[in-house]
């Protein structure tokens, strides 16, 4: 759940930082020739519509839409709009976070991303009765409700990151969103140990008029802890919560501020930026189905061919930890008409995914994506078809919505536009 109060201390704090972000860093004027825009048709199945596909379709349209608004209007009209579809599109893609979980385990539910009259966006149309059902067969599941719209903000960030420092989109026309989310996601989780910063609220009498988690980082708390407790709500409070569940929101509101060390935010963190060779590094940090997890990131562009992703992550549950990794090649063209995504996860997490065990698992994953150009032109401007494979066995990664093993399919199209032809 995102309330519109949340919003508005995002607002005050976006304020002050604005300057800094988008002028203080030089940001370069658009100097990206070519463009490429890329639509996910369908993701698994044409029955569902995913949080990797949610996230890359918005994040296409809000790029497209900015580029298009910056032609006609110029750019400093262009500011005021993409921070209004910001502000109007984080509740949008939260909310799809959460409702593409519902969906993925073939539960029905409505996403409601407009504040209503209690100032929040909700998923809802699920009874009691189900998401008790869920908690007791399947509760990593069940806590990943709580965190999914979380998760989908983070990996939208990684995916705004990945575009900039791989000179796929200008930093100027993603830094008002990236902003915002960053500041958004941050302030979630950082404010969570003070209940006056957070809108609480009663539970609806219609059940299937209520969110389906409330406070996201509370409930997920709550069920962590307390799996099997008696008495079922949805709309957990600080006041809910026991001290020891309290010292978890504690570990989370700090550890949320790693997010802050971000190439896109703080310019040393570019360590070399050599025509032939960049280097950049950053920190990042969510929750997970069973605790939490911190991200270390490299990005490395060389030649302007090969573009490489690399991260060390450290899942832990209450006090275990559980180390992960993997390493992505992204957008590498190995021929006129081909080019090719590839990406490798290596992990350990807790053995079924448990709050509380020591013991674990190992779990890997594997990511290819192929673009065929079939439409083209002198210019530079052409028309993909995509097709993707994505195999993983059990266990939790982000954006991925099946925590069990899968072995899956996605379409899709690639638009490349040339920008200097398409201005004319």
């Amino acid at each position: 759940m995102l309330s519109l109060r949340k919003i508005i201390y995002i607002v005050c704090v976006l304020s002050l930082c604005f300057y800094t972000t988008i002028y203080a860093q030089n940001i370069n004027k658009d100097s990206l020739a070519v463009k490429s825009y890329s639509i996910i048709i369908a993701d698994q199945s044409l029955r569902q519509f995913t949080m990797k596909q949610s996230n890359q379709n918005f994040l296409t349209s809000y790029r497209y839409l900015s580029q298009l608004s910056t032609n006609l209007f110029g750019e400093n009209k262009t500011y005021l709009l993409q921070a209004l579809t910001s502000l109007l599109s984080i509740p949008l893609t939260h909310e799809e976070g959460h409702r593409s979980i519902l969906t993925s385990l073939g539960i029905g539910s409505i996403s409601q991303p407009i504040f209503n009259t209690k100032a929040a966006a909700y998923v809802n149309g699920v009874r009691d009765e189900t998401l008790m059902n869920l908690r007791s067969t399947n509760l990593p599941s069940y806590i990943r409700l709580h965190t999914a719209g979380l998760e989908s903000d983070y990996t939208l960030l990684n995916r705004e990151t990945e575009l900039i420092l791989f000179c796929q989109e200008n930093k100027e026309l993603l830094s008002i969103d990236h902003l915002f989310r960053k500041v958004s996601l941050i302030w979630y989780y950082s404010t969570s140990p003070f209940s006056a910063l957070n809108v609480k609220l009663k539970e609806e009498t219609n059940d299937l008029e209520r969110d389906i988690v409330g406070h996201d980082i509370y409930g997920a708390v709550k069920h962590l802890h307390r799996p099997n407790d008696n008495e079922f709500y949805r709309y957990v409070n600080y006041s809910n919560l026991t001290n020891e569940e309290k010292s978890f929101l504690n570990r989370v509101a700090l550890r949320a501020l790693l997010n802050i060390v971000s190439p896109i935010l703080i310019k040393p963190l570019n360590v070399l930026q050599k025509d032939n060779f960049r280097l950049s590094l950053g920190l990042g940090y969510s929750m997970s189905p069973f605790g939490d997890f911190i991200d270390e990131n490299v990005w490395m562009r060389y030649k302007q061919k090969y573009n490489i992703h690399a991260y060390l992550r450290q899942y832990q549950n209450r006090k275990t930890w559980f180390p992960a990794g993997g390493v992505s090649l992204v957008d590498y063209q190995f021929s006129r008409k081909f080019n090719v995504t590839f990406s490798t996860h290596y992990w350990s997490q807790p053995k079924n995914l448990d709050f509380n065990t020591s013991k674990f698992d190992f779990g890997a994953a594997g990511d290819v994506l192929l673009r065929y150009s079939f439409l083209d032109n002198k210019q530079g401007s052409s028309l993909s078809f995509d097709l993707g494979l994505m195999a993983k066995s059990k266990g939790f990664l982000p954006e991925e919505v099946f925590l069990k093993e899968h072995l899956g399919l996605r379409v899709g199209i690639t638009l490349k536009l040339n920008q200097k032809q398409n201005n004319k």
